[in-house]
């Protein structure tokens, strides 16, 4: 005979057996489930999670949060040493009520500093914030090397990053893992946590941290402001040839117009157009990007030129099917593109060869 029907019977009716210690942890989750539906008592339902402790972790807290019954179960959660992937469950089930109360009361130093990192993955602020502000086992700011700080600089969550610097105790560096909430930051556009991590009276972040590479993200994202403010640093600013104008390229290839005049236009290292032989021209032909390749062939210094790499600007364009591009490169008053491309490339834009009649 199934345990099942008397176990149900047995949580409902409030009475236990060792039947339960028994049973597999998917079973004893049916059971509960079943017990909720029918209005068990939830003082019994605790009584049966203390009994058999080893499923509270997966089945039991997914079926109690689901159930909207976590809140009530919370102290028992945390008896168990599961504050961390019960609050991911509950996270994950968007049940914000049970995550507040599970990260009001920590029940270690490691939960509040792990939950951290959980909160501030998903994007929770005043989560975090909650964590930080712990009276008891309050998560330390600079958990992880600064892991935290990352997570929030990624996430552009400005009073978070500000809690994390200013600390009293233990608190973040904004220089952390050689910058890399800089670059976080930098990637995503964020320009007030940006200048948070630039202007920290102790361990500031530098502007040009992984050689300028937070220069180059933040070119490919087309963020205008947050090159301007990493180019314009009163100490460690980035070059804007930096990796022979790989930030010009990444600009160009996503058509940013303004993040491609600011970097031709640096009053010092100035990008070169026809950096890469010409890179840049090419990644914007191929994108079909007219505003960003008349900036280029028009630099005053180092300007690109059309024929770059035997016409490959040309030759993308065409296969893109962008006229006007076709048009600008074979119209150019220096250096224009032939035309007639070498043997065998025609085949690879054949079908919008049309537009190279346009000259």
């Amino acid at each position: 005979m199934s345990p099942l029907p008397y176990l149900l019977s047995e949580v409902v009716t409030g009475h236990l057996s060792e039947v339960v210690a028994e049973l597999p942890s998917d079973i004893v989750a049916d059971v509960v489930l079943r017990a909720l539906h029918l209005g068990a008592p939830i003082c019994n339902i605790s009584v049966v999670c203390r009994f058999w402790h080893s499923i509270v972790t997966r089945n039991l807290a997914e079926v109690l949060i689901l159930e909207d019954s976590a809140r009530w179960q919370a102290p028992l959660l945390l008896e168990k040493g599961n504050m961390v992937s019960v609050l991911r469950r509950a996270l994950k089930h968007h049940k914000l009520d049970v995550a507040h109360d599970l990260v009001s009361m920590p029940g270690s130093l490691q939960d509040s500093e792990e939950a951290l990192v959980v909160v501030l993955e998903n994007g929770h602020a005043d989560l975090a914030r909650c964590l930080l502000d712990a009276p008891q086992y309050a998560a330390h700011a600079d958990f992880r090397n600064g892991g935290a700080l990352m997570l929030a600089a990624r996430g552009g969550h400005i009073e978070v990053v500000r809690m994390l610097l200013d600390a009293p105790q233990n608190s973040a560096h904004a220089d952390c893992r050689d910058g890399l909430a800089l670059m976080e930051a930098a990637r995503y556009g964020h320009t007030e946590v940006l200048r948070l991590l630039l202007d920290a009276p102790h361990h500031a972040a530098h502007a040009d941290c992984f050689d300028g590479h937070a220069l180059v993200v933040a070119a490919r994202g087309g963020h205008g402001e947050v090159v301007r403010l990493l180019l314009d640093a009163p100490q460690h600013a980035p070059r804007a040839d930096c990796f022979n104008g790989e930030a010009l390229v990444a600009a160009a290839k996503g058509g940013h117009v303004e993040v491609v005049r600011v970097l031709l236009d640096a009053r010092k290292h100035a990008a070169h157009a026809d950096c890469r032989g010409g890179k840049a021209l090419v990644a914007a032909a191929k994108g079909g990007h007219v505003k960003v390749m008349r900036l280029l062939l028009d630099a005053p210094h180092h300007a690109a030129h059309t024929d770059c790499f035997d016409g490959v600007a040309l030759m993308e364009a065409a296969k893109g099917g962008h006229a006007k591009v076709v048009r600008l490169l074979l119209n150019a008053p220096q250096h224009a593109a032939h035309p007639m491309l070498t043997a065998g490339m025609e085949r690879l834009f054949s079908k919008n060869m049309k537009v190279a009649t346009l000259r």
